[in-house]
């Protein structure tokens, strides 16, 4: 018994990643990646980004900029949240829920050459309930080529910017509902 323990830990330990594995390139400017029950992808810095980042110049994030965009993001997001705007009649909170979402993560320069995470994220976690509220997962394979535009759905949707350089956040967006 004491054996099957030790390697059931072992096994456990291993199994769960720390940090993010290139799981798919479904295009050349996108990158699918995943850490646990998170995917996200990266875009190149000639992926589409529609209607945003226009006017920026843009960067290719790496699988360290996502960590530690996450980890600023973990750090700071409840923070960030706390007027939890549009996160009400059912719709969840989105700091305490943050492994529910996919993510699309788009990086740029700001004009004092930070280099910054523009991030999307969309509900991924859709119970009966949900499904009983009239929301639905999106079962096409778009994000992962494209930005990703939702109007409404409160907070099934929102986007954030992360600075790397400060650790900072801003320009939190929660989705409003019709």
């Amino acid at each position: 018994m004491k054996h099957f323990t030790i390697i059931l830990t072992f096994l456990l330990l291993v199994s769960c990643s720390s940090t993010y594995k290139i799981v798919e390139q479904p295009t050349e400017y996108s990158t699918v990646i995943e850490k646990g029950r998170v995917t996200g992808v990266i875009f190149k810095e000639n992926g589409d980004c529609f209607l945003c980042l226009q006017d920026k110049e843009r960067f290719t994030p790496t699988i360290d900029d996502i960590q530690k965009a996450e980890r600023i993001l973990q750090e700071n997001l409840a923070k960030a949240n706390e007027s939890r705007m549009n996160q009400f009649d059912n719709c969840p909170v989105i700091h305490k829920k943050l492994k529910s979402y996919r993510r699309q993560y788009f990086g740029y320069f700001d004009s004092n050459g930070d280099k910054i995470i523009y991030a999307t994220f969309n509900w991924d976690s859709y119970s009966i309930f949900d499904r009983l509220r009239g929301y639905y997962k999106d079962e096409s394979e778009k994000w992962k080529s494209e930005k990703e535009m939702v109007l409404d759905g409160c907070s099934y949707h929102w986007e954030i910017k992360i600075n790397l350089d400060t650790e900072e956040l801003f320009e939190l967006g929660v989705n409003g509902s019709a």
